[in-house]
């Protein structure tokens, strides 16, 4: 990634002094908010609710059937209106500064730091979306948790979460990883939602089955799939999106594996 030549002078001072305090390291690139597709979407949403409960309102020849759908479209539309509508609000002059060693949450009064150090758990979801075929973009959803319990979710409102994102969940891997493995060889079970792992091998839940009997761990389509040596089938299936710290449990099984096949 291509650090931001911009000073580090240039960065709020709330911000410079947290990432000192919480020793960050050298700055590299600030990520703002891009509101205006959702602000616009906002906007039709609200229109089209209202046109629709308008419509379900309003004229007087309609049959009882025909106001209740025009309502409950109408409903929902307005739903979704406010929905984002919070999201932007939320998202609202938000500023995400990353360090080397972790970022700055700058939300103008309020400035948070979430050191990789401090992390507990990452889930990310990558969604590639589709219309009649063609691709129309990707959604990012990024959940941190600090151990303290704070935690924030990042998406598609801040500009360049396609880069940003992928440089939150490495740095974190990075930092949790030794600790996994210390954890292992230590003789400790570590679990990722329905999948857990230690120095004997990985279980689903229902069975287990020692590293010698587990192929390369797949991932596709948005899900990591295990298959037993020898066999096609399925053995065990999860959500990337729904495993906690998905890339430290691919690095640790990864090795794992390595160790079992005698790449000590």
């Amino acid at each position: 990634m291509a650090v931001n030549m911009a000073p580090p002078g240039m960065l709020p001072l709330p911000v410079q002094q947290v990432a000192a305090t919480q020793q960050l390291g050298a700055f590299v690139k600030t990520y703002k908010s891009t509101l205006a597709r959702t602000v616009v979407g906002a906007v039709t949403f609200t229109v089209a609710g209202a046109f629709f409960c308008a419509g379900g309102i309003f004229p007087p020849d309609l049959s009882i059937v025909t106001r209740v759908v025009l309502l409950i479209f109408g409903l929902l539309f307005l739903g979704v209106a406010i929905s984002m509508i919070y999201s932007v609000i939320q998202a609202a002059n938000q500023q995400i500064h990353l360090f080397q060693q972790g970022i700055v949450i700058d939300k103008g009064k309020q400035v948070q730091a979430f050191a990789w150090n401090q992390a507990a758990e990452v889930w990310q979801s990558i969604t590639r979306n589709y219309r009649n075929g063609s691709y129309v973009g990707t959604t990012y959803t990024y959940t941190l948790r600090r151990v303290d319990g704070y935690q924030i979710k990042l998406g598609n409102l801040t500009k360049d979460i396609a880069e940003l994102g992928p440089a939150i969940a490495q740095g974190i891997t990075r930092e949790l990883v030794p600790r996994a493995l210390h954890s292992i060889q230590t003789g400790q079970t570590l679990t990722f939602a329905s999948l857990s792992i230690n120095q004997q091998g990985i279980g689903n839940g229902r069975d287990f089955i020692p590293w010698s009997q587990v192929q390369p761990i797949g991932v596709n389509q948005g899900r990591v799939t295990i298959k037993k040596t020898g066999t096609s089938r399925v053995w065990a299936t999860a959500m990337v999106a729904k495993i906690p710290n998905f890339l430290v449990f691919t690095v640790v099984a990864e090795e794992m594996l390595r160790q079992a096949r005698g790449g000590r």
